[in-house]
């Protein structure tokens, strides 16, 4: 077997990975990329493009500017959908890592649910929002659930692969060292499950994300997503890819600082 081979079979997160590829490092490669996207959009949309079809790059970066300054906006919109996904996010994350350890915890359990945990995502989540209107009203609470539901599944598939891949061999380790069960899972089985739920919560809170925005575009009539079906529906085409640039800053900042975050406690990155 040559070295080449050799190597393939190291798991990733234990190859150090590149320091630079043609002298940038992988933030500059992504500040790269995000950069040649924006200028071809920008090329299309003022030589090729209809009016009607997309605007350059810099009217939806001023529009996008000229929103944020506005109370309406601010409070109605974003204000309205970024309280909802950090609702749906730490409920979704709290509720999700229980569950995966109760089904670890117990095997029934585990055997049992498995079946709709796996067939969880082929559920119509959104054929639910008329039952959480007749149940909780119009407004918030429909969408917040809805979106909790949505990102629970992901956060409990992979929690419940982290605790069911503890070794036998570190189990054993806390018989002997004859540690509570508080003690059993606050120092070996959640450091031996964090990277899995790590991966989970950073799931967790893209789907989050993506089921508050697309149930205010469908469902509500406030919110971020709301702001954007409707500049749709009226042809304003600018006010419309400036709300889909807001979204796009959010999802970035959110997903990058939460993985930086998280990461942080992951100890496959120490």
């Amino acid at each position: 077997m040559s070295t080449t081979e050799r190597s393939s079979v190291v798991p990733g997160y234990l190859r150090p990975a590149p320091a630079t590829s043609l002298g940038l490092p992988a933030w500059g490669w992504t500040v790269v990329i995000l950069v040649a996207a924006l200028v071809a959009v920008d090329i299309a949309a003022r030589f090729f493009a209809s009016p009607l079809d997309i605007v350059p790059v810099s009217d939806m970066f001023f529009t996008a500017l000229r929103l944020l300054t506005e109370t309406d906006f601010l409070v109605d919109a974003l204000g309205r959908t970024l309280g909802i996904i950090v609702v749906a996010f730490v409920l979704s994350s709290v509720s999700g890592v229980a569950a995966a350890y109760v089904l670890w915890r117990f095997e029934l359990w585990d055997r049992a649910f498995q079946p709709y945990l796996n067939v969880y995502y082929a559920v119509p989540t959104f054929a639910l929002y008329p039952i959480m209107v007749v149940l909780f009203g119009a407004g918030v609470a429909p969408i917040a659930i809805l979106s909790t539901i949505f990102a629970f599944g992901v956060v409990a598939l992979n929690a419940r692969t982290g605790f069911n891949a503890v070794s036998p061999i570190v189990t054993k380790l806390g018989t002997t060292l004859m540690l509570s069960r508080w003690q059993y899972f606050r120092s070996i089985l959640l450091p031996y499950a964090l990277p899995n739920i790590v991966t989970g919560l950073k799931l967790g809170l893209s789907y989050a994300i993506i089921s508050v925005l697309a149930s205010e575009f469908i469902l509500s009539t406030q919110g971020l997503g709301h702001f954007i079906s409707i500049a749709y529906d009226s042809f304003d085409i600018a006010d419309m890819y400036a709300g889909i640039l807001v979204v796009a800053a959010i999802a970035l900042i959110a997903t990058f600082g939460i993985s930086a975050a998280l990461n942080r406690f992951d100890w496959r990155r120490r």
